[in-house]
């Protein structure tokens, strides 16, 4: 289990490095601060050799996936490898988050003597933040695999 969960893989498709560019630019549209109306179902920005996108949702989720793809031309077509990973952000907070909870941990076995129940706080407050990250990320990340795997396979 990852703390910051990140999720890398590569998509092999029959179709031309730019008709792939292509397929991912007419799902994409310019990435606005504060968007409350989609026409897209992506948004980021797309060119000729790589993309970073987020999928457009009409919910909150901080852990929603940053995708960002690299195209490449091969002989037998085009080979997309896509990485998904967290906003820098959230990696910040949630880096912060467990490093005080860790040191609450950590505290909880140096004053081992007096056990009550408060002293626990700290682990439910570990295994709640794997868990938020961990479903907030992955549930949405498998959900855009599958997708995108779609979406560049199709002939």
């Amino acid at each position: 289990m990852k703390l910051i969960p990140y999720e890398k893989f590569e998509i092999n498709s029959d179709l031309s490095s730019v008709e792939v560019a292509q397929r991912i630019e007419n799902c994409t549209g310019k990435k606005k601060f504060f968007n409350f109306s989609h026409t897209h179902e992506f948004s980021g920005h797309v060119n000729e050799n790589a993309f970073e996108i987020t999928k457009n949702i009409s919910y909150r989720n901080s852990f929603l996936p940053v995708i960002v793809g690299k195209i490449k031309q091969t002989d037998l077509g085009t080979k997309i490898t896509i990485t998904m990973r967290l906003h820098p952000i959230v990696i910040c907070f949630m880096l912060i988050w467990f490093t005080g909870v860790g040191i609450g941990c950590i505290a909880f076995f140096s004053i081992m003597d007096e056990f009550s129940l408060p002293m626990l706080i700290p682990f439910g407050m570990l295994i709640f933040g794997i868990a938020l990250v961990s479903g907030g990320f992955g549930i949405e990340a498998a959900k855009q695999k599958k997708r995108l795997i779609e979406l560049l396979s199709k002939h």
